[in-house]
């Protein structure tokens, strides 16, 4: 069939004939907008595993709530079913569009019109702004649907991770009728059955959910359009765990002169209502970095992880096909930011790390062989792709629980993350491998505890690393750790996500359970 190049071309042909969309992406909020429904719609296909079993009103703000929102995305094997001949199809799709006409072509179907090629097409550039003024006008019209008592909102920097996901998991596992709801990145994210996923993107559907929800549990800071009420608990967990290297927030000596961060966390201290904290000084440096003076003193959820070592050792191995007699060495940096650039890095090139001297130091101090697994921090996890590792070394910043790595590992290697004092919460061994140590304390970050008075060993090295793991001494080490932990007030026990659950429990009420929640 020849290209056609205008809607009207599209509309005669479609004359008496069922329309199927193939695509959910270029222009089919536009065919809703224009036809309504005008024409029947014999389904939708999408190609992506990810996409399909969605409604598409999950998958757009533009199609949420509309007649076409309400239909369910399909395989391409629906194309089987359809008859073609009396089928137009309407190609929904930007860079697949070559692809798809070569599937329809083998199944039959000659009558096909791709969005993105017609010459009334207009690619609509929605700023940011615009996003914010249509989301705010929306929040208005939901504020007025009643809040449900036991639908609760989790929002993570990552998907189905972090303080959010344990908390989740021991709430479910003591309440059975909530109505737990998890904002992800995309459509194909890991969530466990009791639990339903609306994608971060549709902020149409964000805000109808988080509007009607009684209680938000979020470590980040919440979308600014939303509008908080009476009858709302928001409780913030932030993502580090009881114990962070680093001055966050009004924290800060460089906050003031961030207006746009000032303005979100200006705004954030105004609806926290809880902050969860796993010791006094995560209480006060809490107190000063968000301004908020109200806590659940219940332990880090997260750090519960540690607790839990085999079952996440099975799960890590075999999951990147690890012989379970390995050991494994954890190295997790955190992202440097270019104030001249304005943005996070890590380049493969920056890494730094002696992978091979590394290992022979671990088998000569500690035995056994090791495999060295690589955790970048989010901000900049594509940043080793394409990289050359040796065959030992895998890259694992894309894993989704950074905490099950953690606990899967028997060494951690870190620099200025926080991610360091988890794994000491176990009495497990951590190196420090801060190789710009100078510039790092003085151009990045504010440091809440001074860097040399951590109890772990610091190299700025590989050949200080090296050593420091030869003389590893296992005593001196849990003396150490055991006096730090002590001066800090830290004492996780595994039942952190225990309290918080039990906490939310009691603000939903009824159905109440026995749930362990006794103070910490």
């Amino acid at each position: 069939m020849q290209s056609v190049y205008s809607w009207a071309d599209f509309e005669k042909e479609a004359q008496n004939k069922s329309v199927l969309l193939y695509g959910t992406g270029a222009g089919i909020v536009d065919f809703c907008v224009k036809y309504e429904d005008r024409f029947p719609i014999a389904g939708v296909v999408d190609g992506s595993p990810d996409k399909q079993g969605w409604l598409l009103g999950d998958l757009s703000a533009g199609l949420y709530q509309t007649w076409l929102g309400e239909l369910r995305v399909e395989a391409p094997d629906f194309l089987d079913v359809c008859f073609a001949a009396d089928t137009v199809v309407l190609i929904a799709s930007l860079n697949r569009a070559d692809e798809i006409i070569d599937v329809l072509e083998s199944k039959g179907y000659d009558k096909y019109f791709v969005i993105s090629k017609f010459k009334d097409y207009r690619v609509e550039d929605i700023d940011f702004q615009t996003i914010i003024t249509a989301g705010k006008s929306y929040a208005k019209q939901c504020i007025e649907l009643p809040i449900e008592k036991k639908k609760i909102i989790f929002h993570s920097y990552q998907d189905y991770a972090d303080h959010e996901k344990y908390i989740s998991e021991a709430l479910t596992g003591i309440r059975t009728d909530l109505d737990v709801v998890w904002l992800i990145g995309f459509p194909g994210a890991y969530l466990p059955d009791h639990v339903r996923g609306v994608l971060k993107g549709n902020w149409k559907k964000v805000i109808h959910e988080m509007e009607t929800a009684a209680i938000w549990v979020s470590d980040l800071d919440l979308p600014e359009y939303l509008i908080k009420r009476e009858g709302q608990t928001y409780i913030q967990t932030k993502h580090w765990a009881s114990l962070t290297l680093k001055r966050f927030y009004f924290d800060t000596a460089t906050f003031q002169k961030e207006p746009q961060l000032l303005s979100i966390w200006e705004r954030e201290k105004k609806i926290i209502d809880y902050i969860v904290v796993g010791s006094e000084f995560d209480r006060e440096s809490c107190r000063r970095g968000f301004q908020v003076d109200s806590f659940i003193m219940a332990g880090s959820p997260r750090t519960d992880a540690m607790f839990c070592e085999e079952k996440n050792k099975k799960r890590v191995y075999s999951h990147y096909h690890i012989d379970q007699g390995l050991h494994m060495l954890l190295y997790a940096p955190t992202y440097r930011f270019d104030k001249e650039r304005g943005k996070s890095y890590e380049a493969p090139g920056d890494i730094g790390f002696a992978y091979a001297e590394v290992r022979a130091a671990l088998e000569k101090r500690f035995g056994g062989k090791w495999v060295i697994a690589l955790r970048l921090h989010p901000a900049v996890a594509n940043a080793l792709e394409g990289a050359e590792l040796p065959e030992f070394v895998m890259d694992m910043s894309h894993y989704d629980d950074s905490e099950e790595l953690v606990s899967a590992a028997n060494i951690t290697v870190s620099d200025f993350s926080s991610i360091m004092f988890e794994p000491a919460f176990v009495k497990k061994p951590v190196f420090l491998f801060a190789k710009d140590k100078e510039s790092y304390i003085q151009n990045e970050y504010d440091l809440l505890i001074e860097y040399e008075t951590l109890p772990f060993a610091i190299a700025q090295t590989s050949e200080q690393l090296c050593d420091n793991i030869l003389s590893y001494d296992e005593e001196a080490y849990r003396k150490r750790v055991d006096e730090f932990l002590e001066q800090y007030g830290v004492h996780e026990d595994g039942r952190a996500s225990e309290r918080v659950a039990g906490f939310i429990a009691e603000l939903i009420g009824e159905e109440k359970e026995e749930n362990g929640n006794q103070g910490y």
